[in-house]
């Protein structure tokens, strides 16, 4: 993973002036990939965390803990707002513990950078003015410095205002001016914050060299590298050389990715950049303000998230718009394909007549095969249709059968009621007698065995060896093999089979389960009684 992410730092770039040769598009197909690569970044970033905090102990010296404390916190410093808080309130715990000055004095400087980023800006300041400025190092004297102009750089520009806005950016360039005398001569950062005090005083070709400078041999997967291209950046918005501001923009972007870094506000800029100036480019826009936005919740940074939140609505409504005239467009092309298709349809069909046509003229005797398979087609049919007016039949003769019973519990009633009268205005009493019954089953049993004339062997296939079910001698179908033989013609309800059996539904339900506990198959036992005789009801209907 460390060799993969290692390439992908030099294939980036390591300095601004092999990558400023470069295309335009060269340079946004790096930012592509570094974008793509953010969890790989990331990856890496929380190694190195990780690395740091299994070296935290208890029984480490209280100085290698303070040290472990502080790496961690610069790790976590552009990386996670409130894991940074926490890091450095442990440090300056540990610095009460031991009473060492000096290091409540760093404790409270990198609070003070922390409370600035989220918005806390008097809180930062009171922090920093509680700091001994007379017993700091050399080395906590830069940051003290850097941590003031940070401090009313940030309140300055949120207070955005002709009131208090410049009070605040006097002392920003006051403690500006304390930081590059601070700083090292000829130092990296001495040259950047040169470049930041002539960017501010608008000597905007001295800093754009400054810029340069500071940049010179620096990786690109350091904070300073970003800060350096974003600086020209600016610079070339100053002079409207838009390509050269795009392309710094996007260098200062993959230096954040690459760090990396949540902050993002290179990638904010360069989305607003790429909406003011490409129309045909929303989708990209917004693509990127949604990662800086993402960033920013990872961050949880609430000055970046407003910031953020102001920008997104224009974009947002822009994509939207552009969406909304692309699927308009969509679907008139849609509307045109339809059109053709259907005029090809018209045209394959057309061809596919003639092509039948020939066919026909030239293969008699294929018609003649095509024409049988329509008439047995159309007699399988009429077996089919068959069979559905059997089972209607059979349905009707189960209503007639409940009409008569009802008949019967009529005429019951009544002669209990002694209402002989009401009985003679009744024409053809009808009494479904035993034999009858038996009748109806005669009939029936014959007529359902001459369609289905193999029907008992194959129902008994379907059960096991010791559990076949043969009729009586005298009699075509027992009570078993009639219940069946009515699920093969289609009559499926427990209820119906009781009607044309005259037996209850409870009764019907037994026999149903206890022939289906003889089944090879038991799950699928109705199943395939219902597929038996197909054969020869085909037969039958030839």
């Amino acid at each position: 993973m460390v060799r993969i992410l290692s390439f992908l730092l030099l294939f980036v770039g390591v300095g601004s002036l092999t990558l400023k040769a470069q295309p335009l598009s060269e340079v946004r197909k790096q930012l592509e990939v570094a974008l793509e690569r953010r969890p790989q970044f990331s990856q890496l970033k929380e190694h190195r965390i990780d690395s740091l905090k299994v070296q935290l102990s208890d029984r480490i010296p209280a100085e290698r803990k303070f040290v472990l404390l502080t790496a961690i916190y610069r790790e976590y410093y552009t990386y996670r707002f409130d894991s940074a808080m926490h890091y450095v309130n442990q440090a300056a715990l540990l610095a009460e513990q031991e009473g060492r000055e000096s290091w409540k004095s760093q404790a409270a400087i990198q609070r003070a950078y922390l409370l600035t980023t989220g918005g806390h800006f008097r809180e930062a300041e009171l922090t920093l003015h509680e700091v001994q400025r007379q017993s700091l190092s050399a080395e906590l004297l830069v940051g003290y410095y850097a941590a003031f102009e940070w401090v009313y750089s940030m309140w300055a520009e949120y207070s955005d205002d002709n009131v208090y806005a410049p009070v605040y950016y006097k002392k920003e360039m006051a403690y500006q001016d304390s930081l590059i005398q601070t700083l090292p001569p000829g130092s990296p950062y001495h040259t950047y914050w040169k470049a930041e005090s002539c960017y501010r005083q608008g000597r905007y070709a001295e800093a754009e060299t400054l810029y340069h400078k500071a940049l010179e041999g620096l990786p690109v997967n350091v904070r300073l590298y970003a800060m350096c291209t974003y600086g020209i950046a600016m610079v070339s918005e100053r002079f409207k050389r838009w390509e050269e501001y795009e392309r710094y923009l996007m260098l200062a972007a993959i230096s954040d990715q690459s760090c990396p870094l949540k902050e993002n506000l290179a990638l904010q800029q360069l989305a607003l950049f790429i909406y003011h100036r490409h129309n045909d480019e929303t989708a990209r826009a917004n693509r990127y303000l949604n990662i800086a936005l993402e960033d920013a919740a990872f961050y949880n940074n609430r000055l970046r998230l407003l910031e953020i939140s102001r920008k997104f609505p224009d974009i947002t409504l822009s994509y939207q718009q552009e969406n909304a005239r692309q699927n308009s467009l969509l679907r008139w092309a849609l509307l045109f394909i339809s059109l053709l298709l259907l005029i090809l349809l018209a045209a394959v069909v057309l061809i596919v007549r003639q092509i039948r046509q020939v066919r026909a003229a030239r293969a008699a005797s294929q018609q003649q095969n095509e024409h049988l398979h329509t008439l047995n087609r159309a007699l399988s049919e009429t077996s089919r249709l068959r069979e559905q007016y059997v089972a209607l039949f059979m349905e009707l003769c189960a209503a007639y059968i409940a009409k008569l019973k009802q008949f019967q519990t009529l005429v019951g009633r009544k002669v209990k009621a002694g209402q002989t009268d009401d009985l003679l205005k009744l024409t053809n009493v009808a009494r479904l007698s035993e034999s009858d019954a038996k009748e109806f089953f005669q009939n029936f049993d014959a007529s359902f065995l001459k369609l289905y004339p193999d029907f008992i062997s194959q129902f008994n296939r379907l059960l096991r060896d010791d559990a076949q079910i043969v009729p009586r001698r005298g009699e075509l179908l027992n009570t078993e093999l009639r219940i069946f033989a009515l699920l093969r013609m289609g009559i499926t309800d427990s209820s119906k089979m009781a009607t044309l059996l005259f037996l209850s539904p409870q009764t019907i339900y037994n026999h149903r389960s206890a022939v289906r506990a003889k089944a090879i198959d038991r799950d699928s036992f109705e199943t395939q009684v219902a597929a038996i005789g197909q054969l020869s009801a085909k037969n039958a209907a030839t």
